[in-house]
């Protein structure tokens, strides 16, 4: 029988992957990080389920992580206002707004039950019975 090279899997070096993804890191940069790539990332998702439900719920806490720094950085620039006698220059302003589009339009990608636009309609009659109709962009 052809023997293949043992399997890196082990509980250590999964949960340094689930880490770095819950603090909104990106799948790439955390698997060439501990030198696992992509194809065996996936194969192990398909061989454990347990795994998969791991990785979906550290991807969300990634999410929450990156939009709640992107919030600080808001907060901690709109601290260098005026107010404190400091100006912020119009490029810093511009740059701050295209990052939270990009996180805010990211999160609606990777988590759209969440973060997603969603549409909603309420059709109701003259008894004022009524039902919902939703459908999401």
């Amino acid at each position: 029988t052809i023997m293949g090279r043992p399997s890196k899997y082990n509980k250590e070096l999964v949960m340094e992957v689930l880490k770095g993804l819950a603090v909104g890191r990106s799948i790439r940069s955390v698997l060439k990080d501990v030198s696992v790539d992509w194809e065996t990332w996936r194969q192990w998702l398909m061989k454990y389920p347990d795994l998969r439900e791991q990785y979906s719920q550290a991807k969300e806490d990634g999410i929450e992580w990156s939009l709640s720094e992107m919030n600080d950085l808001v907060k901690e620039n709109a601290m260098n206002s005026p107010e404190s006698g400091k100006k912020l220059e119009l490029s810093t302003v511009k740059m701050i707004e295209t990052f939270m589009r990009n996180s805010h339009w990211l999160a609606s990608k990777l988590s759209a039950k969440k973060y997603g636009d969603k549409s909603q309609m309420n059709i109701g009659n003259i008894e004022d019975t009524s039902f919902k109709i939703e459908w999401s962009k």
